[in-house]
């Protein structure tokens, strides 16, 4: 609900892409709510540790399988050429992932499964963005990841291995679970928690003009 940085990104024009030519394969699935709130309940019940993990700008962390060429972004200038020269004679053939791209999530999707199965976790039949290991589950909702645990070192142990691993992932450690997909998790007490949206639900009261002034003179 708050501004915490500014980003910019360099996207490809994805809508130029041809099926068949330039990318195949373009879906890739995202967590439902009901296994978070699911997974969420049992870690509560069962008191099991649990840490948040955010993969920094995930998509150019993956491989590209196709050859896509690029026209030079705006403003760019090749050394001794002028703009409208280097926009004439170069183009630029992608080594990342961009933004932008049709397949770009897909590639994502496939880079971080494969890495989780390599470490012995499988995706769930019924949420194949659910993982389970070994007395460990890791959630999956694009580059923001849930790891539940029986204990802290487990989970520690997962995270050091995503990050020191052969993929080279580029991740932060959030810690403990406060937040998650604009949800926030309070604890009540020791046998519960209370999910929430204030931001969002301030957000459409403000839309609908249904502050507490109007609501009251209908």
């Amino acid at each position: 609900g708050s501004l915490l940085k500014h980003k910019a990104r360099m996207c490809a024009h994805g809508g130029m892409q041809q099926w068949g030519d330039s990318n195949w394969e373009t879906y890739s699935p995202v967590v439902n709510m009901l296994s978070v709130r699911l997974i969420l309940a049992i870690a509560k019940l069962h008191n099991l540790d649990s840490k948040a993990i955010d993969f920094v700008l995930a998509f150019p962390q993956a491989d590209l399988e196709e050859d896509i060429w690029m026209d030079l972004p705006i403003g760019f200038q090749v050394a001794a050429q002028t703009e409208e020269s280097s926009d004439r004679y170069y183009v630029l053939k992608l080594r990342a992932n961009l933004y932008g791209l049709k397949q770009a999530s897909y590639n994502w999707y496939e880079k971080l499964k494969q890495a989780l199965v390599d470490r012995n976790f499988k995706p769930s039949d019924i949420d194949p963005c659910l993982y389970i290991g070994n007395g460990m589950i890791v959630l999956t909702y694009v580059d923001d990841c849930i790891i539940i645990g029986k204990n802290m070192a487990i989970v520690d142990s997962v995270i050091q291995s995503l990050h020191d691993g052969q993929e080279d992932f580029e991740l932060t450690d959030e810690g403990s679970i406060d937040k998650y997909l604009g949800v926030m998790i309070k604890d009540i007490d020791d046998n519960s928690f209370e999910m929430s949206q204030p931001f969002l639900t301030r957000r459409i009261i403000q839309f609908l003009s249904l502050d507490e002034n109007k609501t009251r003179g209908r």
